[in-house]
């Protein structure tokens, strides 16, 4: 998992356990310390036993998280036994306490504080609001509230000055018995598959303020197909459902960057709506710049789905039923 988080330091904290047997437990790489990195993900964390302790390695944010993590376990520990299931429920009460209390973001532009559901969702923003690249991904399955964080960090970044307009767009997928071609609804009207972007703004912003930005030209919620031709400065862009370009349609819209700008590219490579005909520009783009400074790339991974359980027991059997290759949705 790609990791770029610019706000966080390594770190190193030793938490002192005398009971040999609860320190063992702790730092065995198949019991506590594996659920502990795991549940840490994206951050990194190394979890092993010494002399004073146990010894917690990694980024501050995991390393602390670990270390309220560990003091429950060893509460949980006096109160009884552990298994595997038990310490996954306290870890995550850990997680969820601290994401719930500690980890929210209070952002100029919106109008209430920004709570993140997942470890992933906070280095996500953190990477959108420090980090000063000019292209950045966003990967992996629906619900893991990526297009949320990247419209949320884009309308901060409008209030804060650092942009003159927030553009968002997303691709046309053809529906089964669907007439008019993608090429004409995209140029020459309003698509009403651009809903869930403005679903996003009137839940942080509100359908007034919306609305107001729009009149004002620094809010364009506008077809793909519109960027054609165009040069965005100064624009906070953003590209939802990217797996849906075709490589030319992506290359047309990530050459649409203009001076000053940022785009924030989201989508999933294992669920794609383009014929077969049609290869994918996602997955053929993250190819192109891997091993490359052309962007900053965060993978989400399926645990961190928040949209709904069941969509994240669905999602991993989708992805349990294939090879490994692209799912194509007909």
């Amino acid at each position: 998992m790609s990791h770029c988080d610019p706000t966080q330091v390594r770190q190193s904290r030793t938490i002192s356990v005398q009971d040999r047997v609860a320190l063992h437990f702790l730092a065995a790489p198949n019991g506590a310390a594996r659920a502990l990195e795991a549940a840490v993900r994206p951050y990194r964390l190394a979890v092993r036993g010494s002399e004073e302790g146990l010894r917690l390695d990694g980024d501050a944010t995991a390393v602390a998280l670990a270390s309220d993590a560990v003091e429950r376990l060893l509460a949980a520990m006096h109160g009884g036994g552990l298994d595997d299931e038990k310490v996954r429920g306290v870890v995550g009460e850990a997680i969820e306490y601290v994401l719930k209390h500690d980890l929210a973001f209070r952002l100029v532009g919106l109008s209430q504080a920004l709570r993140p559901m997942s470890l992933s969702q906070v280095a996500f923003m953190n990477t959108l609001l420090h980090a000063e690249r000019a292209l950045v991904f966003g990967i992996g399955p629906t619900g893991t509230g990526k297009t949320h964080i990247a419209i949320a960090a884009g309308l901060n970044a409008l209030a804060l000055g650092k942009v003159k307009t927030l553009v968002a767009t997303r691709p046309h997928v053809m529906m089964e018995g669907e007439v008019i071609t993608a090429a004409i609804r995209a140029e020459t009207a309003l698509d009403d598959q651009l809903a869930p972007i403005e679903d996003e703004l009137h839940a942080l912003l509100g359908p007034e303020e919306v609305k107001r930005l729009k009149q004002r030209e620094q809010l364009e919620v506008l077809p793909l197909g519109r960027m054609r031709g165009r040069t965005f400065n100064d624009a906070y862009i953003v590209i939802d459902e990217a797996q849906d370009l075709t490589i030319r349609k992506m290359r047309m819209a990530v050459t649409r960057l203009g001076r000053g700008s940022r785009m924030v590219i989201t989508g999933d490579p294992s669920h794609i709506d383009l014929h077969e005909e049609e290869p994918s520009g996602l997955p053929h783009i993250l190819a192109m710049i891997a091993g490359t400074d052309l962007a900053l790339v965060h993978e989400f991974d399926r645990p961190n789905i928040i949209r709904n359980d069941v969509v994240a027991r669905l999602e991993a059997l989708y992805a349990g039923e294939g090879t490994g290759a692209a799912t194509r949705v007909a």
